[in-house]
């Protein structure tokens, strides 16, 4: 099969989740035979554009001509059987997928986020969870509520692109197959308006960073964080629970709240900072459980998997898709999001049970092993590739009958 893979990256470099992910499937539709291309935008590319040609983005950002014509050149000279878009916000944008219904080229669209439903795009406002727009559908309310940003004009072009899409009826004319990384995603997205018949579910995967070799052993004991340093990720939870834990914590990331988390650590708080990925399974991988203590939904987070991968049990709070990836008392633990009391006892029963908790460990590692690994993800991917060209194949039969 012959694949298109698209994507938009947010920043200066391709690192991040979504950008794993991509690279990780990219290499999996490969090593199984596949000719694939892959079409990268980033959005520092607006950092070197003069004062008139952002404002001509800025107009644009629904629905790009630009985006458009790249792509339409791009599938007139490759000529896939497939177009697989992880992201198209903002260097590229909701027009890509009218150049490839043009061609008859099938599409497929995975939701990381949740962007076509939640203008800010994560459920989350001021740091709390919030389905407000789900409910009622004003999207407006994210201007002064600040939802995506506290750029005013970073939020005008978020509300753009979705009012654009929103216009468009969540593109369910132009995608033939939505991919969704959790089951509860896909309930928010039919209760958002995606037909549930072109909704597939395939979580995310990791190669198996054992693979070859043996689980490292443990130098020390300790508890670890992975991940941005902002409010939403519960670090303020996370902070008040470990006052009265006589345990080392070491925290590895950096962000808007790192200063002042700082200053308020005790002694057996250590900051790393940023690492790199390598270095963070290391780290996974000799400490005795990682804590994710996030607030919001997220997607499906890569911390998560690569600790199950590496058998070591994950603390969990019990918002999203959590409970999907870990099950609760058999490897891993889940406590009630934002809970300092229910943190801290949940923490204590791993630390003063070690042998349990490896032992919770090495089912995580099971369970990494029996649903995400790369094989089961290949198969699932295929399936949805299947159920997409044969969507756009009845598509072209109607109109070819009409």
């Amino acid at each position: 099969m012959r694949i298109l893979v698209v994507h938009n990256h947010y920043g200066d470099h391709a690192v991040g989740g979504e950008s794993m992910v991509v690279n990780a499937e990219v290499n999996l539709l490969k090593a199984h035979g596949h000719e694939v291309r892959l079409y990268e935008r980033t959005n520092s590319e607006l950092q070197q554009c003069h004062l008139l040609e952002k404002a001509r983005f800025a107009f644009l950002v629904g629905w790009s001509k630009d985006g458009y014509s790249a792509v339409k050149d791009i599938l007139s000279d490759f000529h896939p059987d497939l177009m697989h878009v992880h992201n198209y916000k903002f260097m590229l944008s909701p027009s890509i997928f009218a150049a490839a219904r043009e061609n008859e080229v099938a599409t497929v669209l995975t939701l990381h986020n949740y962007r076509l439903i939640c203008p800010g795009g994560l459920f989350l406002c001021r740091g709390s969870v919030c389905e407000d727009c789900l409910k009622d559908g004003f999207a407006y309310r994210m201007l002064w509520r600040k939802c995506y940003s506290d750029s005013l004009p970073k939020n005008i072009l978020q509300l753009r692109l979705f009012l654009a899409t929103r216009k468009r009826e969540l593109l369910k004319s132009y995608v033939d197959r939505y991919i969704v990384l959790s089951h509860f995603a896909r309930e928010k997205f039919i209760r958002g308006g995606i037909p549930e018949g072109q909704i597939s579910y395939k979580p995310n995967f990791i190669a198996d960073p054992l693979q070859g070799v043996s689980a490292a052993d443990q130098t020390e004991r300790k508890a670890l964080y992975v991940g941005r340093l902002s409010r939403e990720k519960g670090l303020p939870t996370l902070m008040n629970a470990w006052k009265n834990i006589d345990y080392p914590l070491s925290i590895i990331g950096d962000g808007d709240m790192g200063s002042s988390l700082r200053d308020q650590a005790r002694n057996n708080i250590q900051f790393q900072g940023y690492l790199s990925r390598q270095d963070c399974l290391s780290a996974i991988s000799k400490s005795s459980f990682l804590v994710f203590p996030s607030e919001c939904y997220e997607g499906f987070p890569l911390s998560i998997l690569e600790t199950m991968a590496l058998g070591r049990p994950v603390l969990a709070s019990d918002l999203g898709a959590r409970s999907e990836l870990i099950e609760d008392g058999k490897t891993g633990l889940l406590y009630k999001a934002g809970c300092v009391e229910d943190l801290r006892r949940k923490a204590q029963m791993l630390i003063e049970n070690p042998a349990w908790c490896d032992e919770l460990g090495r089912m995580a590692r099971q369970r990494y092993l029996d649903l995400y690994g790369d094989e089961q993800n290949y198969s699932m991917l295929m399936n949805i590739y299947q159920e997409a060209l044969q969507r756009r194949r009845n598509r072209t039969d109607k109109r070819a009958v009409q």
